[in-house]
């Protein structure tokens, strides 16, 4: 046999063996990269909730409502809109002091917002470490209101 004849032969016979290789080798790089951008998303609606829960606190301490509107349904709303739609109406609890949970308080008092929202990981490498692949995130944030006109 030539030379040339046994480089050909050599070649055909790996070709396979690189696909292979490549196809184990992406499997895996795309795992690692699809659960870094799982996390990422998680850290992501935690943070988000953090701030809308902080944001409605602010709001609701000034004993301010919108035009139409309770001032627990103002405060529901303001939750909903800082968090991009990510806490549902269900998801979100406002108690007071002195009304309990489904009050907004009134001057002088303190008030408690609370998001408890399941988040589902959509990573199944990331899923197995969570029971049924979800994770209940709950922020809460505790304020007292400002001695507002009632």
């Amino acid at each position: 046999m030539n030379v040339m004849a046994i480089g050909i032969s050599k070649r055909r016979s790996d070709s396979g063996q690189t696909l292979v290789e490549f196809a184990l080798g992406a499997l895996v790089f795309l795992l690692l990269v699809f659960g870094v951008m799982d996390f990422a998303y998680f850290f992501y609606v935690k943070l988000t909730l953090q701030n809308a829960v902080r944001q409605a606190g602010r709001y609701a301490i000034t004993g301010q409502a919108m035009s139409g509107a309770s001032r627990y349904n103002s405060i529901l709303q303001m939750v909903e809109n800082y968090s991009s739609g990510i806490a549902l109406p269900s998801e979100i609890s406002i108690c007071s002091a002195s009304g309990g949970c489904g009050s907004a308080g009134g001057p002088s008092e303190a008030i408690t917002i609370t998001v408890t929202h399941v988040h589902k990981f959509i990573s199944p490498l990331i899923a197995n470490f969570f029971k049924n692949g979800v994770y209940t995130i709950t922020v809460s944030a505790s304020f007292n209101s400002e001695p507002f006109p009632p």
